[in-house]
C-alpha cells in the first residue's frame, strides 16, 4: 500500500507546487482535465477506463495510480480493470502484460 499511496501523495505535492509557481498554467490544465472527464457522449467512467488503458500503454506509473484511485471512487470493479488490462496486453504485448500486473498490484494498494 505504501508505494502507490506515496506516489499519489507525490503527485498532489507536485501539483500544489506547480499551482503556486504557475497558477495560470495549472488553472487552465485543471479546467481542461475536469472538462475531459465530464460525462458526455462517453460517461466519465468510460473515459477514466480509457485513461487507464492509455496510462498502461504509455507505461506511466503515476497516471495508472491516479486513474485507479478515481475508478475505485467511482465503484469500478477489479474485473473491469482486468478487462482494460486485457486490451492493454493485446495492444502492447509483453510490456502490456507487465504493466497489467503492476496495475493489479496498485489496485490492491489503494
Amino acid at each position: 500500500m505504501e508505494k502507490t499511496n506515496t506516489m499519489l501523495a507525490q503527485i498532489e505535492q507536485g501539483k500544489e507546487f506547480l499551482q503556486g509557481a504557475r497558477p495560470e498554467l495549472m488553472n487552465k490544465f485543471n479546467q481542461f482535465h475536469n472538462e475531459v472527464f465530464q460525462d458526455g457522449t462517453l460517461s466519465a467512467r468510460e473515459k477514466r477506463l480509457i485513461g487507464l488503458g492509455m496510462a498502461l500503454a504509455l507505461k506511466c506509473d503515476f497516471c495508472i495510480a491516479v486513474h485507479l484511485k478515481a475508478l475505485k471512487a467511482m465503484g469500478v470493479s477489479l474485473e473491469e480493470v482486468l478487462e482494460v488490462c486485457g486490451v492493454g496486453m493485446l495492444m502492447h504485448g509483453g510490456p502490456g502484460m507487465a504493466y497489467s500486473t503492476l496495475t493489479v498490484k496498485m489496485w490492491n494498494e489503494i
